[in-house]
């Protein structure tokens, strides 16, 4: 009896904790480095946690502000031309404890919000843009600055940028 209840007491000790059965190693949204070959050297500071922007104490952010960032990006983009192209284009990258950006990578859906490619002037061009800004702020807990990973969504209509999302 005593070594029943001694294995009761263990499995539901061990035995149904979610987190040792199927630990949650990442965070939906994580930019993996083995997914890609780019940006060879950008490094995280800590592979093992990458956590959204919007977490912490102190959150990831261009420290300058979003006015500053949609002015400088709005001041660098050029359509070239390309006025029929509408929907959205989203940026997605990590901002490492250092401040350093990289690991970007392009998302492109129409204004119905269905998968198209947009035309690679207009994307490379924006993926230029936000891999010139310098200026960024890690994640802070505790005092300490981690690895999170942002995104930067261009809403586009007739080839200009009406929206810069969040």
């Amino acid at each position: 009896m005593k070594n029943f209840i001694l294995g009761l007491f263990f499995f539901s000790l061990f035995g149904c904790d979610y987190y040792l059965v199927n630990p949650h190693r990442t965070h939906i949204g994580v930019i993996e480095a083995k997914m890609f070959s780019d940006d060879d050297g950008f490094k995280v500071c800590y592979n093992e946690k990458i956590f959204p922007y919007y977490y912490g104490r102190s959150p990831a952010r261009f420290t300058s502000g979003k006015d500053t960032l949609r002015q400088m990006i709005l001041d660098q983009f050029n359509n070239n031309g390309y006025t029929s192209i509408s929907g959205y284009v989203t940026i997605r990258f990590i901002i490492n404890c250092k401040g350093e950006i990289g690991r970007f990578r392009t998302e492109e859906v129409g204004i119905d919000f269905k998968k198209v490619n947009f035309n690679d002037y207009t994307v490379n061009h924006l993926l230029d843009i936000v891999r010139s800004l310098e200026d960024w702020t890690p994640i802070e807990f505790a005092d300490a600055n981690y690895d999170s990973f942002y995104h930067i969504t261009f809403k586009i209509i007739n080839g200009e940028i009406v929206e810069i999302l969040p």
